[in-house]
Order: structure tokens, then sequence, then C-alpha cells
């Protein structure tokens, strides 16, 4: 997240690509566009300012050696906001869709994360999940994310606080806000009552379970190490909502 005028860097945050109806939306957290911390509304950053473009870098190369490019995307456009929130609870879900033009795709060699192929099995409390996201904007080798472990801690069918999330037991680090979280199980999947089905599949499956923006504040990094993870199903909502 930038500062254009003075082309000054405010924060690090994750995010990823999402598409509907043939148009392409990044995916990432209100608070990483905004600089405000979505309940209190105070700055996040020390240095108290508000960005208003955010720089992507994206794989737009693969042979004969990997290359990345850095795209601009405008966050206001005068003086109006260019994201939308979600349509009921706004900015408590910690959670937007930026707009994103064909042309920064098509210089690039990103997939849109629904395009991917995921099972449609039921997530369930303890089943690992992965974030991938840049605690301490360390990188998995170029621009790739790491792949940070954490595990299921909630009830995924029920809401938190009256709100579509979940908890994930996992140390993240900043820099991961914003991040994809999916989740993967190995194993004998789609029992009904213990016993196998036409639907049963041996072996490794993955879903898509939704968007991470940050730990659960305590005194210290240590405290409860809980992750909040916004449901998939709200990605949808916010984009259907501006239409």
């Amino acid at each position: 997240m930038y500062f254009s005028e003075t082309n000054q860097k405010l924060a690090d945050g994750s995010g990823f690509i999402y598409v509907n109806d043939n148009n392409n939306f990044l995916i990432t957290n209100w608070h990483n566009v905004t600089g405000l911390d979505p309940t209190t509304h105070k700055p996040l950053g020390a240095h108290g300012g508000t960005p208003d473009m955010l720089k992507l870098k994206l794989l737009v190369q693969t042979k004969p050696f990997i290359k990345w490019k850095s795209f601009g995307i405008s966050l206001y456009e005068n003086k109006e906001k260019q994201w939308i929130e979600h349509p009921v609870h706004k900015e408590k879900v910690d959670v937007i869709a930026l707009k994103i033009t064909t042309s920064i795709l098509d210089d690039s060699l990103v997939r849109p994360i629904n395009n991917n192929e995921f099972e449609n099995f039921k997530l369930q409390v303890s089943d690992d999940v992965f974030i991938l996201g840049f605690p301490y904007r360390l990188k998995g080798g170029g621009n790739f994310p790491i792949w940070k472990r954490g595990s299921v801690a909630t009830e995924p069918d029920l809401e938190l606080d009256g709100l579509p999330k979940l908890l994930v037991d996992t140390a993240s680090r900043p820099g991961m806000s914003g991040s994809l979280v999916i989740y993967r199980r190995t194993g004998l999947h789609g029992l009904d009552n213990g016993m196998p089905t036409d639907e049963t599949i041996i072996g490794n499956i993955q879903g898509f379970v939704g968007i991470y923006s940050g730990r659960i504040q305590g005194k210290s990094s240590h405290d409860a190490q809980l992750g909040i993870v916004w449901k998939a199903s709200v990605i949808d909502e916010i984009i259907k909502s501006s239409e």
C-alpha cells in the first residue's frame, strides 16, 4: 500500500484474484486499503498515513526464466473509493473487492482462485488449513507466497459475533492480511455414516476456505495465536451488491 504523491510505502499485505461474470477483482482486507482498524477506525501504522494506491507484483513469464512485473492500482477516483464493501456489515467484515482492468491480467499469468478445481466437501473442525501470504515480507522464492500452516479452531457452520467468520489456530505475522486460505485433507472423504458412497474419494482433497485478516490481539504475539478467516461466501455477497 502506497501514498502515490511521494511513492511512499505505508504497509505490506496480501491478496488474490477472483472472477465474477468475466470481471476480475482483487480481494484483500478493508484495513489494507484504508490503513485503519475496522473496529476502532484508528490508524494502524505509526505514520498515520492513508494509502491511495496499491502495487501488485504479478507473474508475467516462466520461460526461459521467471519474470515478475509491478502494476499500480488507484484506490480512489475523483476522491471516491473504488473498492466494494460488504452490503450489510460494511467494514465489520474486513474484506473488500477491487475491480481490476482486463489489461493487467492479460499481461500476466495470474489465475483467479475460483478458476481452480476445488472439492466441495464440508470443512470440519481440526482440518489443516494453509494461509498463503508474506509474513514479515518473506517470500517463497521470487514473489511466490509462504504457505503457513494452521488448523480450523471453531465450528465452520457457525457465525462468530454474528459475522461470517471462523477462527484458525496459527501463529501468523504482519504481511499476511488478505491472504488466501485453503484446506487440505488426506484420507477417505465423503463417507455416509462411516460407509463409502458413489461420491467417496480416497487421497488428497483441497478447498477454498476464505480470506485471512490477522490475529486476535492479546498482550503479546504469543497470546492465543488465533487468526480470523472470513468465509469465502462473503466475496460473492460483496461483488453482487454492486450490480
